[in-house]
């Protein structure tokens, strides 16, 4: 018997009819159902640009560089369902920053992915590196009835280009696109939609009015669920619209049943709650020794995950030690996905570190089961891999595995084959594989956590390097004042935003350094501080 002890958030986009489309990416988790087009990718990221008219907390980056195919792009879809319900209005809002002014982006919609009737708006986008309201209407191109199953946008679209034989996008043409807020508008008295969804009074996580399908994960051990109460989005009619059935315990399921003031539409929202799986042991290795991606040691300072690309599964960040940080990875179905940090470099390189460390999770194991892990820098023409055997014997215990790098000899007996570390100045990518080989783990949840680098010369460094660096103030509104030990001066330092993207660099070969922060957005940054006894990277934050 099969047992599931936690369950992963879900966007349920696709409303039942009668409700209209709404899509923001306030979840975190919100991503297409597809892309399309190669070199093109997509990741629900946090909004580089909090100013209005979008303040939204997070928004769906499009990123369509320059050897990206000409008309790549993204949708949501339904099969068998109406995710689009005309008859509730032809017109959508959604809301774009785009790279490069006058380019223009498409909004289409159709009954299947390659099926007609395809009915599509294209815009200009006037102005660039701002936020900009688009307003599309199909009005004139439909009788105000249909249901649709697909909707697709296509950043940078060139109509030029169809039927003329492009390929790519071309130089200097492509960039990286942000959208939000994608919305059609509707007749108010068939709103079935809730204005607040709360547990224990506090409102629920990544609440949309357009998502109806919810995970809480509790801590371990959590054997009462918290009460749910909800209100519509119609002012006035409040609860009289909401029926709330609570959970029974944990794991368990909430019910808000919602009527719309037409008496007519109606729509349910789920929360379900399971309890977290327990925490990995806390990773004891010196922090001066280590290159932390994703852990649950607070000593550590966490490169982060700017988003974890899934190939085809579904995927969600935990906090399993109930921290306030994401502390672990989960995904399940498809094959895998991995830690992407394209298309900036990853901000300090790995090739003094000797041991790739990982830890894993699963509650249902059979023998064989295995999954690989890939790691690949920038130029992504090498690679290094290792097939990790897990324990069957081992079901829902955290299992860790030290794996060394290739060329580093680190004398262990599980280690990576492919390029040399030597080549790895950076990581651009971290891919792991469960559904290969034998192993029966696509069809299960799997959990990663604690994923760092360590070892090599990075267990050798400087004997004062990791605390010779006094940063203050931080967090800062303008600038950071930085102050090297009395024996050493800092000769580079290179600041990154948290989507890879250096946005400050100098040689200032001194021993205090000042960073002007004034014109960055608010945010964390990482600095890597190099000096002659080696370099360190630190986490900076602006307000």
């Amino acid at each position: 018997m099969k047992k599931i002890t936690f369950l992963i958030f879900l966007m349920c986009s696709a409303l039942s009819f009668g409700q209209a489309l709404q899509i923001d990416f306030e979840d975190g988790t919100t991503i297409p159902a597809f892309n399309f087009g190669a070199n093109f990718g997509t990741g629900n990221i946090v909004n580089p640009d909090q100013t209005a008219p979008n303040t939204s907390l997070r928004v769906l980056e499009a990123n369509k560089p320059d050897d990206a195919e000409w008309f790549a792009g993204f949708g949501f879809e339904t099969p068998g369902n109406p995710l689009i319900d005309l008859s509730l209005g032809t017109e959508f809002t959604f809301k774009v920053w785009a790279p490069i002014a006058g380019q223009s982006i498409r909004f289409q919609i159709q009954n299947s992915l390659n099926g007609a009737p395809t009915y599509v708006v294209d815009t200009v986008i006037p102005t660039a590196m701002v936020w900009t309201e688009v307003t599309v209407d199909f009005a004139s191109q439909t009788n105000g009835t249909e249901q649709y199953a697909v909707f697709v946008i296509q950043p940078n679209y060139d109509i030029a280009c169809e039927g003329a034989g492009c390929t790519t996008v071309g130089a200097g043409n492509g960039g990286i696109w942000y959208i939000d807020d994608i919305f059609q508008t509707f007749d108010s008295n068939q709103d079935a939609s809730l204005s607040d969804l709360t547990l224990d009074g506090t409102t629920i996580t990544g609440f949309s009015p357009s998502v109806t399908t919810y995970s809480v994960q509790l801590a371990n051990g959590t054997a009462t669920a918290p009460t749910v109460a909800a209100v519509a989005t119609q002012a006035g009619n409040g609860s009289s619209n909401v029926s709330v059935t609570q959970a029974g315990g944990v794991p368990g399921t909430a019910t808000v049943d919602v009527t719309a003031p037409d008496g007519v539409a109606m729509q349910t929202y789920t929360v379900n709650f399971a309890e977290l799986p327990p925490a990995a042991p806390v990773p004891s290795v010196d922090p001066a020794a280590v290159i932390p991606i994703l852990t649950n040691n607070p000593a550590y300072s966490d490169i982060g995950v700017p988003f974890f690309e899934p190939f085809g599964s579904t995927t969600s960040f935990l906090d399993l030690d109930v921290s306030g940080a994401d502390d672990a990875i989960s995904f399940q179905f498809g094959n895998g996905g991995q830690v992407n940090y394209f298309p900036g470099p990853f901000p300090t390189g790995i090739d003094g570190a000797g041991i790739f460390h990982i830890d894993f999770y699963c509650e249902n194991l059979d023998a064989g089961d295995n999954f690989r892990v890939v790691l690949l820098p920038q130029n992504t023409s090498f690679n290094m891999e290792y097939r990790v055997t897990v324990d069957e014997t081992q079901p829902g215990v955290w299992q860790s595995f030290d794996i060394g790098l290739a060329g580093a000899g680190s004398g262990l007996p599980d280690e990576f084959t492919g390029a040399d570390i030597s080549n790895f100045t950076d990581i651009a990518l971290i891919q792991i594989f469960p559904a290969e080989a034998g192993s029966t783990l696509g069809a299960e949840q799997v959990i990663v956590s604690n994923i760092y680098f360590y070892g090599g010369t990075l267990s050798t460094p400087d004997a004062d390097l990791a605390n010779s660096f006094a940063v203050a103030p931080n967090p800062s509104k303008d600038v950071w004042n930085i102050k090297a030990a009395a024996n050493q001066n800092v000769t580079a330092v290179q600041v990154y935003d948290m989507l890879g993207k250096q946005v400050i660099s100098i040689e200032p070969n001194s021993n205090e350094v000042t960073l002007n922060a004034a014109d960055l957005r608010s945010g964390i940054y990482l600095a890597r501080l190099s000096t002659a006894n080696g370099s360190k990277t630190i986490k900076l934050v602006k307000n």
